[in-house]
C-alpha cells in the first residue's frame, strides 16, 4: 500500500481524503426484548412497524392473546425461543398473525395457535405481502367459513423447517395452507390437518405456483369431499416429497388436479392414501393408484 501512495505523489496525483472518502456505516437493526407481557408485544410491533426492528421473543412465553395483534406494515422480525403466540382460549374470533401487502414479516422458533375465525380467510397467519417462516409451528387454527385455516398466503411466502398440523377448516378450501401467491414449502410437514372441501393439506389457486421440496404431505383428511392431501389449480411442484396416508370421502386422496390446474413430481413418492393416490387417473405423471 505505501509503495502504491508513494507512486502516486512521484507522479503529481494529490492523495488526500477527499479522495477516498471513508464507506458509510450500514444502518443497525433495531433489537427490542420483549418481556412475557401481551401489551409488550403489541407495543413492539408497532415501533417495528414504524422502524425495522428484530424482536426478542421471551424463551419459552406463551403470549396468550386477548385481541388482535397489530397488523405487520413494515419489516418485522419476531425471533422466539420456545415461545407461542395464540388466542386465548376465552377470546373472541381473531387471527393470529396477519401481514399487510406493505408487510414484510419473518417469524422463526415460535408457535402460531388456536387463531379462530367465523368469516375470513387466514385464522392462524394471512400473508398478502412477504413471509418468511423458520422452524415454525401452526397449529389448532379454526377457519368457519373462509380458506386457509393455518396459513393463507396471497403474497410471497418462503416456509422452512416448519410444522403446519390440526388446522380445520369447515367450508372453505386449503385447511393447512391455501396458496393464492407464491409459496415456497421446504423441509417442512403439513400433516393431521382436516375440512369439508378441497385440499386438506395444501391448497394452489388458479394461476398460482406452490413449489414443495424436501418435504412431507401425511395424514389429511377431506371428510366429505375430493383431494384430502394437495388440490391444485394453479401449479404445483413436489421435489423429493411424500404425500402418504391421507384420505378423502371422493377421489384424490393424495393428490387432486383441478380443471386448468398442473402438479409435477420429481424424486417424490405418492403412497397409501385412500381412496386412492391422485385423480383424475394420469393426470399426474408418475403417480401410480
Amino acid at each position: 500500500m505505501r509503495l502504491l501512495v508513494n507512486a502516486a505523489i512521484a507522479a503529481g496525483v494529490a492523495v488526500t481524503a477527499a479522495q477516498t472518502p471513508a464507506a458509510a456505516a450500514p444502518n443497525p437493526i433495531n433489537t427490542i426484548k420483549v418481556p412475557c407481557s401481551i401489551s409488550a408485544l403489541h407495543n413492539s410491533i408497532t415501533a417495528a412497524n414504524a422502524n425495522t426492528a428484530v424482536l426478542k421473543l421471551a424463551p419459552s412465553c406463551s403470549y396468550n392473546l386477548t385481541s388482535p395483534l397489530p397488523t405487520i406494515t413494515g419489516r418485522v422480525t419476531l425471533k422466539g425461543l420456545n415461545s407461542s403466540i395464540k388466542r386465548a382460549s376465552t377470546a373472541g374470533p381473531f387471527r393470529v398473525l396477519d401481514v399487510a401487502l406493505t408487510g414484510d414479516l419473518t417469524v422463526e422458533d415460535v408457535f402460531v395457535m388456536n387463531g379462530l375465525l367465523g368469516i375470513g380467510d387466514g385464522a392462524g397467519i394471512r400473508n398478502a405481502g412477504k413471509l418468511h417462516l423458520r422452524r415454525v409451528t401452526v397449529a389448532g387454527n379454526f377457519a368457519q367459513l373462509g380458506n386457509g385455516a393455518g396459513l393463507y398466503n396471497s403474497g410471497r411466502a418462503t416456509v422452512r423447517n416448519s410444522i403446519f398440523t390440526t388446522n380445520l377448516a369447515l367450508a372453505g378450501t386449503g385447511a393447512g395452507i391455501h396458496n393464492n401467491g407464491d409459496l415456497h414449502l421446504i423441509d417442512s410437514t403439513v400433516a393431521g390437518n382436516a375440512l369439508n372441501a378441497q385440499g386438506a393439506g395444501i391448497f394452489t389457486a388458479t394461476g398460482r405456483t406452490s413449489k414443495v421440496v424436501r418435504s412431507v404431505v401425511n395424514g389429511n383428511l377431506s371428510a366429505s369431499q375430493t383431494g384430502a392431501g394437495i388440490a391444485s389449480a394453479g401449479t404445483t411442484s413436489l421435489d423429493n416429497t411424500w404425500v402418504r396416508l391421507n384420505k378423502s370421502i371422493g377421489a384424490g386422496g393424495g393428490v387432486l388436479v383441478l380443471p386448468g390446474g398442473v402438479v409435477t413430481l420429481h424424486r417424490t413418492g405418492v403412497r397409501d392414501n385412500n381412496p386412492d393416490n391422485c385423480f383424475p387417473a394420469n393426470a399426474v405423471q408418475g403417480c401410480v393408484n
